[in-house]
């Protein structure tokens, strides 16, 4: 991947994780979002591989993932696809990417993005201290999320990690996966929730149907 300007290196790398199964506008206004909230000059959008929270026989395969967020992000300049997770042989820890990051690109300062419901199980993640050291860690706030707990929270993870954590807070990022691959299988309309080039990708493989 490239991370390089005309002018030299990008300096603020945002890093957005996930299954991605499917993509959908939560994820694309997250990213938005941070750009806009911490001047970022680019998001970069890496689809688990193996993911440790995830049966992967559960999971869409990756390269179908992979297909759906290219196809999200291919009309947005300062978004790019990352496979770095989907091919390698490892465990997708979040870890191990924010490590491998960091000295394949020593000059950037990166951006971890997550959600703020992950944030009360974060000191249970694989190696979370590594996690803050390399990176600002900006917590997606859902619609529904009480802000001021939510902030609590964030205090009690920078004492036990000393993390740069900081809330992100605008726009529309309450849609789950879960819901869209149900109400795709249901036959129900998602053209609110969905990018419209990853639903035709949807419909044409027939991905999420009932079988």
């Amino acid at each position: 991947m490239q991370s390089e300007k005309v002018s030299g290196k990008y300096e603020r790398i945002g890093i957005l994780g996930g299954s991605f199964d499917p993509i959908h506008m939560g994820h694309i206004n997250i990213a938005f979002n941070a750009m806009a909230e911490y001047d970022l000059d680019e998001v970069w959008f890496i689809p688990a591989g193996h993911s440790p929270n995830k049966a992967e026989s559960d999971m869409t395969p990756a390269e179908d993932r992979a297909r759906m967020v290219e196809l999200a992000i291919e009309d947005y300049r300062a978004f790019r696809l990352s496979r770095m997770e989907i091919e390698s042989q490892t465990v997708s820890y979040t870890y191990l990417t924010m490590t491998m990051l960091t000295e394949q690109y020593p000059r950037t300062h990166f951006y971890f993005i997550m959600g703020a419901d992950s944030l009360d199980y974060f000191e249970q993640w694989r190696h979370p201290e590594i996690i803050a050291q390399k990176a600002v860690i900006l917590v997606a706030v859902r619609d529904h999320m009480d802000l001021m707990q939510i902030g609590k929270k964030i205090e009690e993870i920078k004492k036990l990690f000393q993390a740069d954590i900081r809330p992100l807070t605008g726009g529309k990022t309450d849609i789950s996966s879960t819901i869209l691959r149900d109400a795709v299988a249901g036959g129900r309309q998602t053209f609110d929730h969905l990018p419209p080039k990853v639903e035709e990708y949807i419909r044409n493989h027939g991905l999420y149907r009932k079988s």
